[in-house]
């Protein structure tokens, strides 16, 4: 069992695709981006998290910072209605601790506001991780992000 809501391993890459296929392809490497994310920011739900109301929550570690900067367009918003029945207007930070789902979401929609597209290779997605999640000031580094990928590793292509 793991953390964060999440069963397995295999339930992290159904919602990361479903979550691809409702916001958007992009340049085709999203489902890696959200599942390499969460490995990084938790150990795919391995790493239990010391303070679950603190400043990231949930599976992917969303801080309040992303979570209030809710520009997701209209199409956007509809398309999480439809697909998933989630009102981006009535969640709370809080929600997203034990919904791996609404982390994905909130995780992508993240990415989403960033420009360039996602690279192809590892090392680029790592670096794009910390330019665009864990930002400068962050304590992340992009090897360590390539080391927290091995956990999902066979799940993608």
């Amino acid at each position: 069992m793991k953390g964060y809501g999440l069963t397995s391993s295999n339930q992290a890459l159904k919602i990361a695709t479903k979550v691809y296929e409702v916001l958007g392809k992009g340049s085709g490497y999203a489902v890696d981006l959200l599942l390499e994310t969460a490995a990084q920011e938790t150990k795919l739900g391995n790493y239990p998290d010391r303070t679950p109301t603190g400043a990231g929550v949930g599976l992917c570690q969303i801080d309040p910072i992303s979570f209030k900067d809710n520009r997701a367009r209209s199409a956007d918003r509809d398309r999480l209605k439809e697909s998933f029945n989630v009102d981006l207007s009535k969640l709370q930070h809080r929600d997203l601790a034990y919904s791996p789902l609404l982390s994905f979401i909130f995780c992508r929609l993240h990415y989403k506001l960033r420009p360039g597209a996602i690279p192809e290779t590892l090392e680029g997605r790592a670096n794009y991780w910390k330019k665009h999640y864990n930002a400068v000031a962050g304590k992340g580094r992009p090897e360590e992000y390539v080391k927290s990928a091995e956990l999902v590793r066979g799940l993608v292509s």
